[in-house]
């Protein structure tokens, strides 16, 4: 059979992931569906590639990659990536493989996560991977300055939710494997947070102001698994630029 992944990871990894492919039966990927641009998803394309896969992103994935991007939370801009690490294949809407008796759609969503982001359906096994419009029991990192915004993931999650059942696996862009109610769980915590930051912007407040409240607080325990505390702090800044400064995807 042919075997298809879902993103590259970082390219130190491309070996480790092609030996537990072949030792669950599969071979070296045929194709590799890039998520979006972020080097967490799309460092090991190269690598892929020198093993026989092509590579397929939505067109503004490519894009991204290949000139230099607006200065990311810690101040530093990304560089363009390595040519070698390229997609070989972009789409601008929806593209479909037929693979070994599957349909697996490839879906363009509007811009949630960043302005490039691909949710992968795999018809048959009715299973979805959201990529990063999904990260399972944290709080997400939504890149805002390449487009996204907290309102543009909830409006994405609903599309989603719509291709989904009570048995659909659900693969998130980082955290264990789910299902349809626990996306639906992480919807309603986003809803939540954005409409208490949304009064307290309403109420003027700045960003320093809103995070020195810790509005996230009864939520940290469950949800701030990343980067040691931080990411509560860095996700009220990314709800806040959602709300207040848009930007338009550059």
């Amino acid at each position: 059979g042919e075997t298809l992944l879902v993103d590259a990871e970082f390219k130190a990894l491309v070996p480790e992931i092609i030996a537990k492919l072949k030792a669950i039966g599969g071979d070296a990927p045929r194709f590799v569906i890039n998520t979006h641009y972020h080097g967490d998803h799309t460092g090991g394309n190269g690598a892929m590639r020198a093993a026989g896969a092509t590579v397929i992103a939505q067109a503004r994935v490519r894009d991204r990659m290949s000139r230099v991007q607006r200065p990311v939370a810690n101040g530093k801009r990304r560089q363009p990536v390595p040519v070698a690490d390229y997609p070989d294949i972009t789409y601008g809407q929806h593209l479909t493989l037929h693979l070994d008796g599957e349909t697996v759609h490839i879906r363009h969503l509007p811009p949630g996560h960043t302005d490039g982001d691909s949710v992968v359906v795999f018809e048959n096994a009715n299973v979805i991977a959201t990529g990063d419009l999904f990260f399972n029991g944290m709080y997400p990192y939504i890149d805002v300055n390449a487009g996204g915004s907290v309102g543009g993931v909830i409006a994405d999650i609903n599309r989603m939710l719509k291709w989904m059942d009570a048995d659909t696996v659900v693969i998130p862009g980082h955290g264990a494997v789910a299902d349809k109610a626990t996306l639906v769980r992480y919807r309603d915590m986003l809803m939540r947070m954005s409409a208490k930051i949304r009064k307290l912007i309403d109420a003027g407040k700045s960003l320093q102001e809103i995070q020195a409240m810790r509005p996230t607080a009864a939520l940290d325990a469950t949800w701030d698994r990343m980067e040691q505390g931080k990411g509560a702090r860095r996700f009220v800044g990314e709800l806040y630029y959602s709300m207040v400064v848009h930007f338009p995807g550059t």
